[in-house]
């Protein structure tokens, strides 16, 4: 029995089931729309000034060539325009944020479109691999037939939380992602986690700091002169609660870290994998609490359509997942 047809499209945001659906036996096309809305500023904008702004951030953050960036994102979302010329869709998401605010964005464009073909969604949570699942690229074919064969099929009720998501992340206040939070997400049950793991980059009514930020300083504060790779790898596999993660994305939150002063490069490299690095006595007074972190914070960051400007009210999460906004 035939998987799909050529006239279906697969989305997934990423190119790292593409081989292994082709091996699998799936012969429809393959998009990739990975734009990272869980870094750097997402407002609602008409979309060629959101596509704008999302490409200076992608291109700034990962040191990436902004024309290369620019006509990456160009093709994406012209792709994802003419995904209704399609006969079928399936959409391959993962439970943490980066996969649950694409799909929120992608389930948003559905909603805005009558005449859509039928749309069938897979997602999942976690799946038997060792050391531990992080993703859909750790599966084989006969793994990504077993989770399609649990597909669901996608309606109004999914397209319309999509789209109740997307307001949320783009609002310049999280009250209505932390409403959701607590509320749940049937519809789409795994983006009620996504979400508050997104919160959870707010920074923290105790120093400032976001999750990522935390996890990060805490690893340096177990170890010294260890390389960001080695950083990288202990957080995917030990204290990240929901990897979500990429390479360059991570080095992006090293860097304003060391720019900061809570980290120190001890030995450079001219990749980033390699460069060694501890922490400093900033770094440590922070995670005691002794500093706050915005007091030190190189730059602007955004957590979605928040903006956390030091020395200006910024929205934070207590340890009880609260959102307050403070003063600085």
């Amino acid at each position: 029995m035939a998987l799909d047809n050529k006239n279906t499209l697969h989305i997934r945001c990423g190119s790292d089931i593409e081989v292994g659906l082709r091996d699998a036996g799936f012969e429809g096309d393959f998009l990739d729309f990975s734009d990272p809305y869980c870094q750097g500023p997402v407002h609602d904008l008409p979309l060629a000034a959101f596509m704008e702004e999302r490409a200076h951030f992608i291109a700034s953050a990962y040191h990436l060539p902004f024309a290369d960036v620019q006509a990456r994102q160009q093709a994406r979302y012209d792709a994802l325009r003419q995904a209704a010329a399609y006969n079928d869709i399936v959409l391959w998401f993962e439970h943490d944020h980066f996969d649950q605010l694409i799909l929120a964005y992608i389930l948003k464009h559905l909603h805005e479109y009558r005449d859509m073909p039928p749309v069938e969604l897979v997602c999942v949570h976690d799946y038997p691999v060792l050391p531990r699942f992080t993703g859909l690229g750790q599966l084989g074919p006969r793994d990504l037939v077993s989770v399609w064969e649990n597909r669901t099929e996608v309606g109004a009720e999914q397209t319309s939380l999509g789209a109740e998501v997307w307001r949320g992340l783009t609002a310049d206040s999280p009250a209505a992602l932390a409403d959701l939070v607590k509320a749940g997400t049937p519809a789409v049950p795994t983006m009620r986690e996504a979400l508050d793991r997104h919160l959870d980059e707010l920074p923290s009514t105790r120093h400032g700091l976001s999750l990522t930020e935390t996890l990060s300083l805490r690893m340096l504060a177990e170890k010294s002169n260890v390389t960001a790779g080695a950083i990288f790898g202990q957080l995917m596999l030990r204290y990240e609660p929901l990897p979500y993660l990429g390479d360059l994305m991570y080095w992006y939150e090293l860097e304003r870290l060391v720019e900061g002063g809570a980290a120190r490069i001890e030995k450079d490299a001219d990749d980033w994998p390699d460069k060694t690095l501890s922490l400093t006595e900033l770094g440590e007074r922070i995670l005691m609490t002794e500093e706050d972190w915005l007091d030190h914070m190189p730059a602007t960051r955004f957590v979605g359509g928040i903006e956390i400007t030091p020395g200006q009210p910024v929205w934070r999460r207590n340890a009880k997942g609260r959102v307050v906004l403070t003063n600085g």
